[in-house]
């Protein structure tokens, strides 16, 4: 089964933000990724503060989920003995039911969001940049995730993106980290120019999503480059290094 989903893109007012849009017949779901602006300024990061900026426009739903991001690949589950203030680590929140917030922040890291209506309402919000990567969180949790119930990949629909592209992410060749990319990456997501190494992070999760069996058609990149649309995003290799891109999901009541 073909789905498409899509996103929308609101870019005026102090709470600019993309939406990520399921299949019309998935009304469902709320997916929203708050960018560069004035209120997301002044929170620095925080989760405590952003959640309490955007109950100006987004109500309270129930407690917010918000781990601590190590750059690793552990789902934390969507109950409440995980929600603030506690802040277990991890890299991906899976919410299952009504009742209950998951967030994550960015800032050149790739948002990963995965979603069904099959065998019951589910949201997959991933943290994957290079590190994530290397570490397959959208491959492994992915796994997880079909493994264990009768969830499919072919009723689940994915978004990638925003986050920083081929050309503005490079690593020095010298380094081992880059030579486990080297070891990782598909050939062609890789630019090796002796010194250094460009890798295509947006790409290379796509495959991994691919190859744990989500059709391509049902996977929608959200093409824009968070170093080169500094107007629009937070980019730690563009000096951000406090404030970051929240983004937050609820299944609707």
């Amino acid at each position: 089964m073909s789905i498409t989903p899509s996103f929308r893109i609101e870019h005026t007012g102090p709470l600019p933000f993309i939406d990520y849009l399921p299949p019309a017949q998935e009304s469902s779901f709320f997916i929203r990724l708050f960018l560069r602006g004035a209120e997301m300024d002044r929170t620095l990061g925080d989760p405590h503060v952003a959640r309490e900026v955007i109950e100006k426009i987004v109500p309270l739903q129930g407690p917010l989920i918000a781990p601590r991001q190590v750059h690793g690949d552990r789902l934390i589950r969507g109950v409440r003995k995980f929600s603030l203030p506690s802040r277990p680590e991890g890299d991906g929140v899976l919410i299952e039911n009504s009742g209950i917030e998951a967030s994550l922040r960015f800032a050149d890291c790739y948002p990963v969001i995965l979603a069904s209506q099959e065998p019951s309402k589910w949201i997959a919000l991933l943290h994957s940049g290079y590190r994530g990567v290397l570490n397959n969180i959208a491959g492994n949790t992915c796994k997880a995730l079909f493994a264990d119930s009768d969830r499919s990949p072919l009723s689940t629909f994915a978004w990638i993106g925003p986050g920083i592209g081929r050309r503005h992410y490079s690593r020095r060749r010298d380094d081992q980290w880059t030579e486990k990319g080297l070891s990782l990456f598909a050939p062609e997501n890789t630019d090796d120019l002796g010194d250094e190494v460009f890798f295509d992070l947006g790409a290379q999760i796509r495959d991994q999503l691919v190859s744990s069996g989500i059709p391509p058609s049902n996977i929608r990149p959200v093409p824009l480059c968070t170093f080169e649309r500094n107007d629009l995003f937070y980019s730690y290799r563009r000096g951000d290094f406090e404030n970051r891109l929240f983004l937050m999901a609820f299944i609707k009541r």
